[in-house]
């Protein structure tokens, strides 16, 4: 009896067990269930005057009422670690960013602080799609999903948010907007970089042929802003996507006058100089290398060293097949230091050099590369300095019309 009762008692205590289990999991998968007045919505933030911001952001919110209280999350695919090892990971193209999820009053502050206004795109989805994108974003939100490898044309915030978009609306989305049949990856993010001239000319200096390579259907928006403007053209079964953009954060704008320490300004300045000096000193003391020749070598010398880098040793793709190499050349470096002697051994390179530096003055509009005419200043400078050092007489009329006795 005793053990009947025993076995009856570990009956009901597993039978209560089940319910509660049974209970607790209902409970989880109603709370997934979006209420039919759910709002989901695009955000997508303007450019900061950080270069990490210059591009904005995009995310995507989820607002709503369940059982009578509110809620109001943003699913964010921008957001990253700042650890100890961020610039290398960075340099490396090994950057990994991270799902969050936060609420929009905290997702809106740091753009109230930084002065970022804030666009809203309502998304015209039925009920069964808003669950499937909201299911979606639940599943890559889970802790072995939430992180990637960022890619800044190809996986980022915004191409993150199209792609969602498209698997959560499988055959019934359509992106309609159509861009000029010469739009490159390299003039979408030049209209960022205007009021940024050193940027832009460093980032022309990085970036190799692929970031020439004519966008493909929806490509373009890797660019919030892009984004935000091919949502407006996008059709969703018979309709729109989205109602019509909002701005819910203003921002004041500021106009900033462009520095007179433009790169093509200082360079041209930089060339006029060395031209100058290099007249004076050659005919006056008979010296073809002189120091400005030097930092000239040295300092393309060493850009030479990062465009290699950054074309062999790193992750990046948009580096590779980077023909700045060409006048950047990393022997440079050796010209920079170098002596008569050694000059006298690297003459039949410096030829070479030289000639390559003649051709691609000469193709610099036509290559398959949109180098950026900052550099062309540079690039004249070391063709006159190897000019000067292949041909001194040429500069120095006291030898070149000296005659033999």
């Amino acid at each position: 009896m005793k053990e009947y009762m025993q076995c009856k008692f570990t009956a009901i205590r597993t039978f209560i067990l089940a319910c509660f289990v049974f209970a607790m999991n209902t409970q989880q998968k109603a709370a997934g269930l979006l209420p039919p007045t759910t709002r989901m919505s695009v955000l997508t933030c303007t450019p900061g005057e950080n270069l990490y911001s210059t591009f904005g952001h995009s995310a995507i919110r989820v607002a709503g009422e369940f059982e009578g209280k509110t809620f109001d999350v943003v699913y964010n695919y921008g957001t990253f670690d700042f650890t100890d090892d961020f610039y290398f990971q960075f340099c490396m193209g090994r950057l990994n960013y991270t799902l969050s999820r936060s609420s929009f009053a905290e997702f809106q502050i740091e753009y109230i602080e930084s002065n970022r206004g804030i666009y809203e795109q309502d998304l015209l989805l039925d009920s069964a799609d808003k669950q499937k994108l909201f299911n979606l974003l639940e599943e890559n939100y889970l802790p072995e999903n939430r992180v990637y490898r960022y890619d800044f044309f190809y996986d980022n915030c915004s191409t993150r948010i199209r792609d969602i978009l498209m698997k959560a609306t499988i055959n019934t989305i359509g992106f309609t907007y159509a861009y000029h049949d010469t739009y490159t990856f390299r003039n979408a993010i030049d209209r960022y970089l205007v009021k940024m001239p050193w940027a832009d000319f460093g980032i022309d200096l990085i970036l190799g042929c692929p970031t020439d390579h004519i966008m493909e259907k929806n490509q373009a928006m890797f660019l919030p802003d892009s984004l935000m403007n091919e949502l407006n053209y996008t059709t969703y079964k018979d309709g729109a996507l989205v109602s019509q953009t909002k701005e819910i954060l203003p921002a004041e704008s500021e106009e900033s006058e462009l520095s007179f320490w433009h790169p093509l300004r200082v360079n041209f300045i930089f060339f006029i100089l060395l031209v100058v000096l290099g007249f004076i000193f050659i005919r006056r003391y008979n010296k073809s290398m002189i120091m400005p020749d030097r930092a000239l070598f040295f300092l393309s010398g060493l850009l030479g060293i990062v465009i290699l880098f950054l074309w062999f040793i790193t992750d990046h793709h948009q580096t590779i097949w980077n023909l700045n190499i060409v006048w950047a050349n990393p022997m440079n470096l050796v010209l920079a230091f170098s002596g008569n002697k050694l000059r006298t051994k690297l003459r039949n390179w410096m030829i070479v050099y030289a000639a390559l530096l003649l051709i691609l003055l000469s193709c610099w509009f036509i290559l398959p590369q949109q180098l950026s005419i900052s550099a062309i200043p540079l690039t004249a400078a070391l063709l006159f300095s190897m000019i000067k050092l292949l041909r001194p007489d040429f500069f120095n009329r006291s030898n070149r019309y000296k005659t033999k006795p």
